[in-house]
């Protein structure tokens, strides 16, 4: 499997964040893409949070590594006043949206053997269509397939430190390929463990 760029949604992103290991992505031997719905969440942040700082750093760090996708519904976000966080609110489902936006123009993008990695925790996206190109992990079976490759000492650990910092994953060990892939491929083949 060429693995040609992964796509983490705003919730991983967050989790990793929160317990300043945004290194864990830095390992992909490929462009990350973050649209731009899951980037406003991620730099707005809590008010107060450390979390929008770590990113803005993360973002300045890893440069032109990190590539910022726009989206139909995410210009749309960007166009409404700040005073009218109540629209915002009602825009449903809009970072997942955005992801499935982009996942679209994916289809007619890649390659004949390319294919890209989506990490989620919302339990929505595992029945979203981003076509077959698209393979699916959940945070938790990100943090097994580190432990696996001896990346971190421990799942369970990491986890632990992600609920005692607020964020409560579940353990769901969801991970589908990407359907055009050959059928012993893994994301963990393009992942550098050095």
């Amino acid at each position: 499997m060429a693995l040609e760029l992964a796509i983490p949604d705003s919730g991983p992103l967050i989790s990793l964040g929160r317990i300043d290991r945004l290194d864990l992505l830095d390992r992909f031997n490929c462009p990350i893409l973050i649209t731009d719905m899951a980037v406003d969440e991620v730099l707005r942040g809590m008010p107060g949070a450390t979390d929008a700082m770590i990113f803005r750093d993360w973002f300045r760090k890893c440069g032109n590594r990190i590539k910022t996708i726009e989206t139909s519904i995410g210009l749309l976000w960007s166009a409404l006043p700040p005073g009218r966080q109540d629209l915002r609110k009602r825009i449903k489902d809009a970072w997942e949206t955005s992801i499935w936006q982009f996942s679209n123009t994916l289809r007619d993008t890649l390659g004949a053997s390319d294919n890209g990695l989506l990490l989620f925790e919302d339990n929505q996206v595992k029945t979203m269509d981003f076509g077959p190109r698209i393979a699916k992990i959940t945070t938790w079976s990100f943090l097994i397939g580190m432990e696996r490759m001896g990346v971190i000492p421990s799942a369970e650990a990491l986890h632990q430190e992600l609920s005692s910092a607020g964020r409560d994953i579940q353990k769901d060990p969801f991970e589908r390929q990407a359907a055009s892939a050959e059928a012993d491929a893994s994301w963990t083949d393009v992942y550098d463990i050095s």
